[in-house]
């Protein structure tokens, strides 16, 4: 499956599988640390053979990520 990765709805990269998401968003973290260490502004797109009709579809951040998110305080 490939995937379209957008931070504040720029893309950012595309990937192919769900390892290569979960390694960008790691990335993505630890290089934003003290911005954005939830990666709340990270979009991930779902694209199928059909994306360029229907557009893909949007995947949670929470189903890539190795560690829970920080709880809300």
């Amino acid at each position: 499956m490939k995937y379209e990765l957008m931070v504040d709805g720029a893309r950012r990269a595309r990937v192919d599988g769900d390892d290569e998401v979960s390694a960008w968003i790691r990335a993505y973290r630890a290089e934003q640390a003290d911005n954005d260490p939830d990666a709340a502004h990270v979009l991930i797109r779902r694209l199928s053979p059909w994306s360029w009709l229907t557009g893909g579809s949007l995947v949670p951040v929470e189903e890539f990520l190795d560690e829970p998110l920080r709880p809300v305080t």
